[in-house]
């Protein structure tokens, strides 16, 4: 299913006359999101179970995953304006992707 989209996507951007640009402005925004919630699971993670052992330490902890957010959401948000509606392909092929394993675990659970 992957390698479908992907040729997809690469079609896609074959058709367009910026194709690889093409590409970049579709799959930016999902990038930056997978980056935004990546960096937010660190404050959740670690107030859900404060008291286990970290076998690494955040150098700055809030401070440092913060920054790292912020600049997520800002580019999040600028990728957005930037692409505009392209930006709806790179989500659709999330929400499929969502969809998909949401049944998968459906599916696991029966």
């Amino acid at each position: 299913m992957q390698g479908a989209i992907a040729l997809l996507l690469v079609g896609l951007g074959a058709i367009q006359r910026k194709g690889f640009q093409t590409l970049v402005d579709f799959t930016a925004p999902v990038f930056w999101a997978f980056f935004l919630v990546t960096g937010l699971s660190l404050f959740v993670l670690r107030a859900r179970d404060s008291g286990a052992q970290r076998p690494y330490k955040v150098p700055l902890y809030p401070v440092t995953p913060a920054l790292f957010v912020l600049s997520c959401a800002y580019m999040l948000y600028s990728s957005l304006a930037y692409t505009g509606v392209g930006a709806l392909v790179g989500v659709g092929v999330l929400a499929a992707g969502a969809v998909v394993m949401l049944l998968g675990r459906r599916a696991a659970r029966s």
